[in-house]
C-alpha cells in the first residue's frame, strides 16, 4: 500500500509540473513588466529592454559567468537542480523556461529570509482558465545554482507562493534568473551554463550541422521563449513540462491532427484548482525553421483555457542542446555530438 501511494503522489506532482509552466504567464502583464524591471535594475518596459539592433544592447555589470551547473531528471519533478536562495540551500529547483519569473515556495521564502513585498504581488493561473491563485512579491538578496558560492547575476524580485507541491522548492526561470547573460540548456549532457551574449551572441548565420537559429518571439509582458512553426503558429519551449508536442483541441483542429483514437493520459489540478485531462494521440512532424523534428510524442489536452500555448516540452526537446541569447533574440537547437559518434 505504501508503494502504491508513493507512485500517485509522485503522478500527481508529475501532472503538476506538467501545467506547472503555463501558470506565469497569467502574471498579470504589470506585475510582470515591475518584476523584470527590477530584476534588470532598468525602468523601461520589456519591449524596450529587448530593443532591436544596439539600441537594445548594454554591457553587463556582472564581471563572473557563473560556472556550469548540473541537474538531473527527477520522475514527476522534471529537471532538477540545486539552488541557495539568500546563502540558504540546498533546494531542490525546477528548471523551467516557460514559467516567465522565478518562484519560491512559501517555506523556502521563510526559511531564506526574503523580504515580502507587503501588498504587491500578481496571480498565477493555469492551463484550465480557472481564477488564479494571488502571490506575493519577494525581494532576493542572491540565488546561486550547483554550488552555494556559484552566483547568478539576476537577483531581485520573484514571485512567492503556497501552491508548489510539497519536494518541490521553487522553479528556476533561467531567462531571468540570469539575466543580462544567455544560458544554455544542454539536455543531454544535463547542465545549464551561461555566457555573455555582448561578445559571443549567436549568429543566424552559423548554423549547427543538423540544427537551426531561429528568432525568439516573445510576448510584451515577459520574454519566454517563442518559436515559430511551419504552420505559422507560435510554440512555447518548456523544459518544464513532460510534453513532447501539447496541444489544446482547438490548436489541434487548426493542425489537423486530431485523432479519434489514443492512449489515456492522466489527469491534474493546475495551481488554480482547475481539472486538466490529456490524452496521447498519434505523433506530429513539426518544423521549425531548418529544423523537423520527425514524430514527436502528442498529447492532446483539453479542459484548457482557449488562449493555452502551444507546447514543446522535454520529449521535443532532450536530443537539443539549446542556447538562448536575449540580446540577439535567437535560440539555437544543437543535437548532441555524442550521436554520431
Amino acid at each position: 500500500m505504501c508503494d502504491k501511494l508513493k507512485k500517485l503522489a509522485r503522478r500527481s506532482v508529475s501532472a503538476f509540473l506538467i501545467v506547472l509552466t503555463i501558470t506565469a504567464w497569467a502574471v498579470s502583464s504589470k506585475v510582470a513588466a515591475h518584476l523584470h524591471a527590477r530584476e534588470t535594475q532598468n525602468p523601461a518596459d520589456v519591449t524596450r529592454i529587448f530593443g532591436n539592433g544596439s539600441a537594445g544592447r548594454r554591457s553587463s555589470s556582472f564581471r563572473r559567468l557563473p560556472t556550469p551547473a548540473r541537474f538531473r531528471y527527477a520522475s514527476g519533478r522534471g529537471l532538477i537542480v540545486k539552488a541557495w536562495v539568500n546563502n540558504v540551500g540546498p533546494f531542490d529547483f525546477a528548471i523551467d523556461t516557460g514559467a516567465g519569473s522565478t518562484i519560491l515556495s512559501e517555506r523556502v521564502a521563510k526559511a531564506a529570509r526574503v523580504q515580502i513585498h507587503v501588498g504587491r504581488g500578481g496571480t498565477l493561473g493555469g492551463l484550465s482558465g480557472a481564477a488564479p491563485v494571488a502571490t506575493q512579491e519577494g525581494q532576493i538578496r542572491s540565488l546561486a545554482i550547483g554550488d552555494e558560492n556559484n552566483l547568478l547575476p539576476s537577483g531581485g524580485a520573484v514571485l512567492v507562493t503556497s501552491h508548489l507541491p510539497m519536494d518541490v522548492d521553487g522553479v528556476l526561470d533561467p531567462t531571468s534568473a540570469f539575466w543580462p547573460l544567455g544560458y544554455v540548456v544542454d539536455m543531454p549532457r544535463g547542465e545549464i551554463s551561461a555566457f555573455d551574449p555582448q561578445t559571443q551572441p549567436l549568429n543566424a548565420a552559423q548554423t549547427p550541422r543538423g540544427g537551426a537559429i531561429v528568432p525568439w518571439l516573445f510576448d510584451s509582458a515577459r520574454p519566454r521563449p517563442f518559436v515559430l512553426l511551419d504552420n505559422g503558429r507560435r510554440a512555447l519551449l518548456d523544459t518544464g513540462s513532460g510534453f513532447g508536442l501539447g496541444l489544446s483541441v482547438s490548436a489541434a483542429r487548426a493542425l489537423g491532427v486530431i485523432s479519434p483514437r489514443g492512449r489515456s493520459g492522466q489527469s491534474a489540478s493546475d495551481l488554480a484548482g482547475g481539472q486538466i485531462a490529456s490524452r496521447r494521440i498519434a505523433p506530429v512532424t513539426v518544423r521549425i525553421g531548418s529544423l523537423e523534428l520527425r514524430r514527436i510524442p502528442t498529447d492532446l489536452l483539453s479542459g484548457v483555457d482557449t488562449s493555452a500555448p502551444i507546447i514543446l516540452g522535454r520529449e521535443a526537446l532532450r536530443p537539443f542542446r539549446l542556447t538562448f541569447d536575449p540580446v540577439s533574440r535567437l535560440i539555437e537547437f544543437a543535437p548532441d555530438e555524442r550521436a554520431g559518434d
